[in-house]
Parts: C-alpha cells; sequence; structure tokens
C-alpha cells in the first residue's frame, strides 16, 4: 500500500515558518478553553460575522462548520451575518459622512443644508 504524501496548507505556504508559528500560537490561545472569557460557539459567530466583513471566504466556511459543530442554529448564523450586513453598511455611510463633512459636498455640489431642510426650508426634512 502506497503512503499518501502529506497535505499542505498552501494558505500558510508564503509565511516564513517562525511567522507562521506565533500566529498559529496565538490563534490557539485565542481558542484555549480554559483561559478564554467567550465560549466556543460566539467566538465563531463573531469569526463569522469578521469573516463576511473582511470577504474571507475560506475563513467564512470554515467558522460556519466551527460554529454548527459548536451547537449554532441556522438562525444564529444567519443573525451574525446580518450584523457583519449592518456594521458594513453603516461602515459605508460612516465613510461618506466622513469625506462629505470634509469637503462639504452636499452643500457645495447642492446647496442643501441638511439641518434646515432640502432647500433651507425648515419645515422640510433631509433623509
Amino acid at each position: 500500500m502506497s503512503e499518501q504524501p502529506k497535505q499542505r496548507m498552501k494558505s500558510y505556504e508564503m509565511i516564513p515558518d517562525r511567522i507562521k508559528k506565533r500566529y498559529l500560537d496565538f490563534y490557539d490561545e485565542l481558542y484555549h478553553p480554559e483561559r478564554s472569557a467567550i465560549d466556543l460557539k460566539t467566538k465563531e459567530l463573531i469569526a463569522i460575522a469578521a469573516s463576511v466583513a473582511v470577504d474571507c471566504k475560506g475563513c467564512f466556511r470554515g467558522h460556519v462548520l466551527k460554529a454548527v459543530r459548536a451547537g449554532a442554529t441556522q438562525e444564529e448564523v444567519g443573525e451574525a451575518i446580518a450584523i457583519a450586513i449592518a456594521i458594513s453598511g453603516a461602515a459605508i455611510v460612516d465613510r461618506t459622512d466622513i469625506v462629505n463633512e470634509q469637503y462639504d459636498l452636499v452643500q457645495s455640489l447642492w446647496g442643501k443644508d441638511r439641518k434646515n431642510g432640502v432647500n433651507g426650508n425648515e419645515n422640510e426634512t433631509t433623509p
């Protein structure tokens, strides 16, 4: 019977061994059950949301599987994803608000006073 070649972790292949070891030690410490303040299911739900937010497809798949093994329901996984969607949407609003404030885009481009309605009318409000 021939031996199967050992599978490589290609996702870590380009990282020097000394750096990879530190990362994996850090990761192991995060998931050490005796030293953790957060239960495993909750950690995996957080990891699902973070994976979606940073667009890590491999992370997402792995953490969904781990969350289900830790007892997460489809509803809980879905809610974690929904939280990531909400925070990502809020980040877009935040970025546009910062740029608008920095360059006063709404006022300079359209002359709209956001505090007093679209055209300065106090009875009119903007969304």
